[in-house]
């Protein structure tokens, strides 16, 4: 992990397989989750054995597997959910596409608080900013936080984020993660939405998929 990164705790979601995350704010006690999925009880224990209380949710974009359970850790600790605007159409369409999965369980969605490319977020002491990484959905965003990077399915450590699902264009994917080549640095610790997590510059380096697909190696 980078030197100044502030370490993630990756949570695995077991009823569909995805990573959310729980990341300490510089307050006492304090956290936010990110990309939190359809395993609550993995999600809370996690959380109990931190000892931190959720003061927000941030969703990198609007799949069920990435907002599942942002309602309810909305209800239960008064907290703010904040959602790309540009994927609140693809969150409303979550309950269909669990069906097409076939994953018998539904989702409720919460009021979102909707937020821009570059949009900066105050948590206490802390900011937390979105980059706007359009290509998996329209309105997929790569969430920064204190030396985090979390990527949701734009990028990954190993292979690439396509799943052929309604609303992905790989055109605009490709363009998206050849901008965080210009963005962001080296040291940032990416946290992906599925797998394992790794500094920036050794996935750039290292993920032979991801270079080919970007057109960089052949």
């Amino acid at each position: 992990m980078g030197d100044g990164a502030t370490a993630a705790v990756r949570v695995r979601n077991g009823v569909f397989a995805s990573n959310s995350y729980i990341c300490a704010t510089s307050s006492p006690d304090a956290c936010i989750l990110v990309d939190p999925g359809l395993d609550t009880r993995a999600i809370d224990a996690a959380l109990a054995r931190c000892g931190r209380r959720p003061q927000a949710v941030f969703c990198t974009h609007g799949h069920f597997d990435h907002v599942g359970s942002s309602a309810e850790y909305q209800r239960r600790f008064n907290i703010p959910v904040y959602l790309p605007r540009d994927d609140l159409r693809t969150a409303r369409g979550s309950n269909f596409l669990m069906m097409a999965f076939k994953i018998n369980a539904r989702i409720v969605l919460p009021p979102f608080e909707l937020v821009d490319d570059g949009g900066a977020l105050r948590i206490g002491d802390d900011e937390v900013r979105y980059l706007h990484t359009p290509g998996h959905t329209p309105g997929s965003s790569v969430v920064l936080f204190r030396g985090n990077a979390f990527t949701g399915d734009t990028l990954y450590r190993d292979g690439v984020g396509l799943v052929s699902l309604p609303g992905e264009d790989e055109t605009r994917l490709r363009q998206s993660v050849l901008g965080l080549w210009e963005r962001l640095p080296d040291d940032i610790w990416v946290n992906p939405g599925h797998g394992g997590a790794g500094a920036f510059g050794a996935i750039k380096r290292q993920n032979a998929a991801l270079r080919r697909f970007l057109g960089l190696e052949s």
